[in-house]
């Protein structure tokens, strides 16, 4: 199985998913009780007793059962990248490189669905990403600025929009629809992939159209 790596922007890089068998059972035995009971009830013995391995076992890894979640949402986000890479690190059409992205995004929310729910309950943030989360938004958002800038580049966006800006105001767009009205409301996955798609591209390759002068404050 192919193991996406992770990167922090201006960090080391380093494989988020686990190539030891201990380690990957422990995290797939957790992400079962998450399905199963309330995480205030699983306690590292639990998750022992799921992987088949020794309670020290789980401790060699993990100093708590918090550091497992850590884990688990960091290869949710490592998963949400390789997921958005047919846009963020490609070169064809853009209109169809942004829809499956995004549609490939939003099935790698909903598999770790349960760990980032979990996560943004903890943090006591549940209309939003937490706050902790901003390394991996910011790696999203630098590839996304990085794909908008080449574009503008090839002469397929215009530029008179920073490709930085359009980066951050895209994602937290699709950050608040995902989260907000599909992860947490159930609302229609596809219809959302369809209009975050469609906003997306039009908003970055859309011909720019003349300023609207200012407005003086009276």
């Amino acid at each position: 199985m192919t193991r996406a790596l992770y990167v922090v922007d201006g960090g080391a890089a380093r494989d988020q998913h686990s190539r030891n068998a201990t380690e990957e059972s422990i995290l797939e035995a957790t992400r079962a009780a998450l399905l199963e009971e309330p995480y205030e009830r699983i306690t590292i013995d639990g998750i022992a007793r799921r992987a088949f391995v020794s309670r020290t076992a789980v401790y060699f890894y993990f100093p708590n059962k918090r550091a497992v979640i850590d884990r688990l949402i960091q290869l949710a986000f490592s998963d949400m990248y390789a997921a958005a890479e047919p846009y963020l690190e490609g070169d064809g059409d853009p209109r169809r490189d942004i829809h499956r992205a995004l549609a490939r995004t939003l099935a790698a929310v909903h598999e770790h669905a349960s760990v980032l729910l979990l996560a943004a309950r903890l943090s006591g943030q549940m209309d939003r990403l937490p706050a902790e989360w901003e390394p991996y938004i910011m790696r999203l958002r630098n590839a996304a600025a990085r794909r908008i800038r080449r574009d503008q580049q090839r002469g397929l966006a215009p530029d008179d929009i920073p490709a930085g800006t359009s980066s951050r105001a895209l994602l937290a767009m699709v950050e608040g629809q995902i989260v907000r009205e599909v992860v947490i409301g159930g609302g229609d996955a596809n219809e959302s992939v369809r209009v975050m798609a469609e906003l997306w591209w039009r908003a970055v390759y859309s011909p720019a159209r003349p300023s609207l002068p200012r407005v003086r404050p009276t």
